[in-house]
């Protein structure tokens, strides 16, 4: 079983939304990854699924399952449930990332498909506008800080505007920019591009051993059948963490006789 889910991040007008399909052979936490690429969120908070009294969540060392989600929740594991286990046309769950900031996202389950070959990468079918930056300050804090980058004479504009690159890729700052293709490069790989894998890549044995080639939008690596461009190599290397030592090696090619 394959499905067709609209996602929508509550308390924002005009609303932040993606249309994904996705396979129903996936996990919640892959469910995680793939909602994290749609929107483009960095995925360096804590998050839960919530269909009906029926939690997807790591356990947390501090606070009982009541304490967090109260009486006659049951918590299941993220990692070993799979999504389609759990989901049916028609189904309505809530995706919350970031707790601080509490980023809830409504999730409809609008149609159940055959579960295809082609059905097996994620893929977006639509969607409008740029998520708020990481850290803002919850739905609040992003009101301000629209409020602030709309004001070219607000003293703090700038400076704002500076911080939201770490959620553009440099670009400026648009809450209306949205790109499907953009969306759906990301998508491509979320399932395999995993820590896991980024370590055998690029941090066990030679690492990254491959050749550089000149791609239609900039350089890429090919390693057998697989393209590495610049931005899924960042994603794999923001993957290692932090203090591990790199080094990047170019070798010429063999001169011609």
């Amino acid at each position: 079983m394959a499905y067709q889910i609209k996602i929508t991040l509550r308390g924002i007008d005009p609303p932040v939304w993606r249309r994904l399909r996705v396979p129903g052979t996936i996990t919640f936490e892959q469910l995680h990854q793939v909602i994290q690429a749609s929107f483009g969120w960095l995925n360096y908070h804590l998050y839960n699924f919530q269909l009906g009294s029926t939690v997807f969540a790591q356990g947390d060392s501090v606070y009982t399952d009541e304490d967090l989600y109260g009486a006659g929740s049951k918590r299941l594991d993220p990692d070993a449930n799979l999504i389609g286990a759990f989901l049916s046309k028609g189904d309505e769950l809530v995706y919350e990332y970031d707790f601080g900031d509490g980023w809830i996202h409504d999730i409809v389950v609008e149609k159940q498909l055959k579960e295809l070959k082609k059905y097996e990468t994620p893929l977006c079918l639509g969607g409008a506008r740029h998520r708020p930056p990481e850290d803002v300050g919850g739905i609040g804090g992003y009101e301000s800080f629209l409020e602030s980058i709309r004001d070219p004479k607000d003293p703090e504009r700038e400076d704002y505007l500076r911080w939201a690159q770490k959620d553009t890729g440099g670009r400026l700052f648009d809450p209306d920019y949205f790109y499907i293709d953009e969306v759906n490069s990301r998508l491509e790989h979320v399932l395999t591009d995993t820590p896991e894998f980024a370590r055998s890549l690029l941090a066990e044995g030679q690492g990254l051993v491959g050749v550089l080639e000149m791609g239609w939008v900039g350089p890429v690596v090919k390693i057998g059948n697989q393209v590495f461009d610049w931005d899924r190599l960042s994603r794999l290397v923001s993957m290692l963490g932090d203090g591990l030592p790199i080094a990047i090696r170019v070798v010429a090619p063999p001169r011609r006789r």
